[in-house]
């Protein structure tokens, strides 16, 4: 028989008898003229491709947990459709590219044998175990995205290098399922079509490298040639088999950009990027961040990665390296699609013309506007920037919200009004509240500047001895933020950070509460990720705990604390992330808890921590730092890589189960590092994470003493 005649019989046929029709012997004389695209493939009325979106659809996803029988073989009729489709994808390949070479055509004839050899199993396991074939509609999307190809190159790499290069992880993952639940009938088939599809892949593959442009990568070609609605994320199943790839002649570095390359396969992604540099846009519009935090932008860009969905997109100026990607992968973290964009620029390319559902910016900004620009027809962006939102980054907002908090929640382990600050536009202002505090008999007070990260843009003075340099400095924040809010100096004990989501305007969810630590300057520098009292005098672990008696007290007391804040911003239409910082200081000997030191509308380094949490066994003490090249060149490191190698090899990381149970891991890329750096220490106890960095020199053995 002619290949034409059998490839027409098997595309154009009505019945499944025409798609198995069987071919022992063959020839390719009469090749014929190139064919078109017909809209869909012959089928029996029960499977037509064009019923898809006209029947009740039942998802794979709600089937393969295997719950019932049916759902079991109802998993097998997906398969089948699969290899029907695919046999019936060669057939259109053998009339579309008549002119294809003889070796390339007498190679696809023999998959596609195989491809009906599989549709045989699959059709006798069906009849054995009750389901019959077209029980349920079969979806057309493979053949929507690969019989458009518009050439053999493109379709070795729709066919062979995605759709069947993801069969070499779902065949071995449903053999091992179907193996476990005593099916051996099944898993002997799985088994059969693993071994043929190792085969496929190889064919594709050879052809592929023949044909495709010699001066790129194997995997730079892969992804120039596929087109959407196919990404590389298609190739990819459910666990991923390094070992079936390498049997079927990928290279490693292909396999290894593939194993970690992350895109959505259908649900439109957020966007996500880092900008330290918000709030300074919010203060002053136009505001050209200095080189330190142009560097901390650039060092810390991936830190979105521990907040988003994995199939999110997170922007970065530079891609990390693999090997590091791949030890965050092995920690269990989730890696979605990483896109090259500069800080701040407007979104542009191929980015631009996407489906997306929502941007997440680090905090909203006048300079998310410039970004979304390009975005703002597709996503609808309701809100936008909004001028009000500028109040919610002030301290002076928060001081007023502190101040209304109390009034309606004056439980008797909380502050109480005098130690709420006051806000001051003039030196007048700050000299009468400097007066009243010392009236009070505190000894320190301090002046914070109305925008500014903690640690900066703050003067700590004695209210009734203050030096005139400490008065300038007052003077100068006056005069560059307009506001000053001046407050007593609490004798500090914890730092906490209660984390919200405002869903909509009015409604807050809590998503937990981190403990953090600073330096002597008040800067942040790292968070607890696990085990948030550990190290704590029991008093304070008692009274975190209603003393003892209620482990649940600060939870409640949060979620209380969110409500109150949603109502409060109900009118700006804010939603996002919000972050609130508190403290437990000492007063007359008790102690009491101060709940809003300030307010972040904004996504913040507790909020990360959360996403951390995730990952990290939950028994253990685990840490999260900010590290600094300097206090590291003070250990005699020439910079941050080999402070990690040293850390890494020292410090392994060890997993019990899909949790990280003990050792270093480096957060964001520390062979890219300029300047700063995150890891994440996880030990037994907080006294064996303080090990980890005892025995360093300089500043950087000193680290631990702020935790």
């Amino acid at each position: 028989m002619e290949i034409r005649r059998f490839a027409e019989r098997i595309l154009f046929g009505n019945t499944l008898e025409d798609k198995l029709l069987s071919l022992d012997e063959y020839q390719d004389e009469v090749p014929g003229q190139a064919l078109g695209v017909p809209a869909a493939p012959g089928r029996p009325a029960a499977l037509a491709l064009d019923q898809y979106h006209q029947r009740q659809r039942v998802r794979f996803a709600e089937l393969r947990r295997f719950h019932t029988e049916k759902e079991r073989g109802l998993v097998l009729h997906f398969f089948a459709n699969h290899e029907l489709l695919a046999l019936e994808l060669m057939a259109l390949a053998l009339l579309r590219f008549p002119e294809a070479p003889d070796k390339f055509r007498r190679g696809l004839v023999q998959t596609l044998r195989d491809e009906q050899e599989h549709v045989r199993l699959y059709l006798k396991r069906l009849a054995q175990v009750g389901v019959e074939f077209g029980q349920i509609p079969v979806s057309d999307f493979f053949w929507r995205a690969i019989a458009p190809s518009p050439s053999p190159l493109d379709f070795v790499a729709r066919l062979s290098l995605t759709l069947e290069q993801a069969n070499l992880d779902y065949a071995r993952h449903y053999a091992a399922a179907y193996q476990h639940l005593g099916d051996e009938d099944t898993a002997r088939i799985l088994g059969r079509i693993y071994r043929d599809e190792i085969g496929h892949v190889k064919h594709g593959l050879v052809w592929f490298n023949r044909w495709r442009d010699p001066a790129l990568s194997e995997w730079e070609a892969y992804q120039g040639v596929l087109q959407m609605p196919l990404t590389p994320s298609r190739a990819k199943g459910i666990g991923f088999n390094r070992e079936g790839r390498l049997e079927a002649g990928l290279s490693e570095a292909f396999i290894d950009e593939l194993e970690l390359y992350a895109r959505s396969k259908g649900r439109c992604p957020s966007v996500f990027w880092f900008d330290p540099s918000c709030e300074s846009q919010v203060i002053r519009p136009g505001f050209t961040p200095s080189r330190s935090v142009r560097q901390l932008a650039q060092d810390l860009a991936l830190l979105p990665l521990y907040l988003c969905a994995p199939d999110d997109v997170v922007l970065v100026p530079r891609r990390p390296s693999l090997d590091f990607l791949r030890s965050l992968s092995r920690a269990g973290f989730a890696i979605p699609e990483l896109v090259e964009h500069p800080l701040g620029s407007p979104l542009a390319g191929e980015l631009a013309q996407r489906k997306l559902s929502d941007l997440r910016p680090w905090g909203w900004s006048p300079q998310v506007e410039r970004v979304a620009a390009p975005l703002r027809e597709q996503l609808a962006l309701p809100q936008g920037w909004r001028e009000q939102w500028r109040a919610l980054y002030s301290k002076a907002w928060s001081t007023a919200a502190l101040r209304d908090f109390l009034r309606i929640c004056n439980e008797d382990w909380l502050a109480d009004a005098q130690v709420v600050g006051q806000a001051c536009a003039n030196m007048e202002e700050v000299g009468a509240q400097l007066a009243r505090r010392a009236a009070e008999g505190w000894d320190l007070a301090v002046v914070k500047g109305a925008f500014g990260a903690a640690g900066q843009s703050q003067v700590r003075l004695a209210p009734l001895q203050s030096r005139a340099d400490q008065l300038a400095q007052v003077a100068r924040l006056l005069e560059t933020q307009g506001e000053v809010v001046v407050e007593p100096w609490l004798d500090k004990l914890v730092d906490l950070s209660a984390q919200l989501e405002i869903s909509a305007p009015g409604q807050a969810r809590l998503l937990g509460w981190t403990r953090f630590f600073t330096d002597g300057r008040g800067q942040y520098r790292g968070s607890f990720v696990s085990q948030p009292i550990a190290g704590l005098d029991q008093s304070i672990r008692r009274f975190l705990c209603g003393e003892g008696r209620d482990q649940r007290r600060l939870w409640r007391f949060f979620e209380g604390l969110g409500e109150f804040l949603a109502e409060r911003l109900a009118d700006s239409g804010y939603t996002g992330p919000l972050g609130v910082d508190a403290l437990i200081f000492r007063q007359q000997g008790r102690l009491r808890l101060k709940p809003i030191v300030e307010i972040n509308p904004r996504f913040t380094m507790g909020r990360v921590a959360l996403g951390l949490a995730r990952r990290v066994n939950a028994s253990r003490t685990a840490l999260w730092l900010i590290l600094g090249r300097r206090q590291l060149e003070s250990a005699g490191f020439a910079g941050i890589a080999p402070f990690a190698v040293h850390l890494e090899r020292q410090f392994p990381v060890e997993m019990k189960g899909e949790h990280i149970s003990q050792g270093v891991l480096f957060t964001t890329d520390p062979t890219q590092a300029q300047a700063f750096a995150t890891l994440l220490l996880v030990g037994q106890s907080l006294e064996e994470c303080k090990e980890s960095f005892a025995g360093l020199p300089g500043k950087a053995g000193e680290w631990m003493k702020y935790c």
